[in-house]
């Protein structure tokens, strides 16, 4: 059974808030996988706050216009402070709303450092029954996997729970998905992040993307043959694309700790 085929979950339902941030580089898919998590978590019926702390390239908040029911939370500009009074609002939000809440900050990641640094977000989140999540993206360059170690090993937002991420749609043209992340596998530090508590997910390449994107659905309104902007769904081709990427997404994603973990 595919999260396309069950029912949503009742909107009530006892289950854990989380705070879930973005970590990485630009450019490794971090947007895209918020984007998915966001669709699958309302999809089954929870309510998930959107933090899109990137006013430079404001991706999410694109697909979530702020101002719309559900859009994305920006911050006023991107110099730090506001960046910093923003988090601490939309945490607040958080508490407050019994809502899960994701964060894709962008360059603000210095933002969130120093917000840590004077106030320890993952003890906060302790004491008010949130559960931190640390979703690291990375291609198959080492240059941006050794972005996510100095991350990890700076302990800022330290968690429990973490998932490293490896986008395959990053893998050169040319190249097969198999083998491409070896380099990284091989690297002594992928131990290290696992006896932490990370897991690993693959994020296969989207071929479709741009279809979606440009018609202005989400994934399963895709798949599910709902009309684009231009009052016409995808073809069928492509929503059997855009199905079997969200298959083989919640093939790892439905089981063990990742349905506890996820907002």
């Amino acid at each position: 059974m595919t999260l396309l085929d069950m029912e949503t979950t009742s909107p009530g339902e006892d289950r854990q808030l989380v705070l879930a941030v973005r970590h990485g580089r630009g450019r490794t898919g971090g947007s895209t996988f918020a984007d998915y998590l966001i669709q699958r978590t309302r999809r089954e019926g929870r309510e998930i706050i959107v933090g899109d702390g990137d006013r430079r390239n404001a991706t999410l908040a694109g697909f979530y216009p702020p101002g719309t029911e559900g859009g994305a939370h920006q911050p006023p500009s991107d110099q730090t402070p506001d960046v910093k009074d923003w988090i601490g609002h939309l945490v607040g939000k958080m508490v407050e709303e019994r809502r899960s809440l994701i964060f894709d900050l962008g360059g603000g990641d210095q933002a969130l450092a120093e917000f840590c640094r004077e106030l320890s977000l993952s003890e906060f989140c302790a004491s008010v029954g949130v559960a931190p999540l640390s979703i690291y993206m990375t291609g198959p360059e080492v240059e941006d996997f050794e972005h996510i170690v100095t991350i990890h090993r700076s302990k800022v937002f330290e968690t429990e729970r973490s998932m490293l991420v490896f986008n395959e749609s990053l893998v050169r043209a040319g190249k097969t998905p198999q083998g491409a992340f070896d380099a990284i596998m091989e690297r002594p530090e992928i131990l290290e992040l696992i006896e932490t508590g990370t897991e690993i997910v693959v994020m296969p390449r989207i071929i479709h993307i741009a279809e979606v994107r440009k018609a202005g659905l989400g994934f399963y309104e895709a798949v599910e043959g709902k009309p684009g902007r231009d009052g016409k769904p995808l073809d069928p081709l492509k929503r059997f694309s855009i199905k079997t990427w969200l298959d083989r997404m919640e093939g790892q994603l439905s089981s063990g700790k990742f349905r506890e973990w996820l907002p």
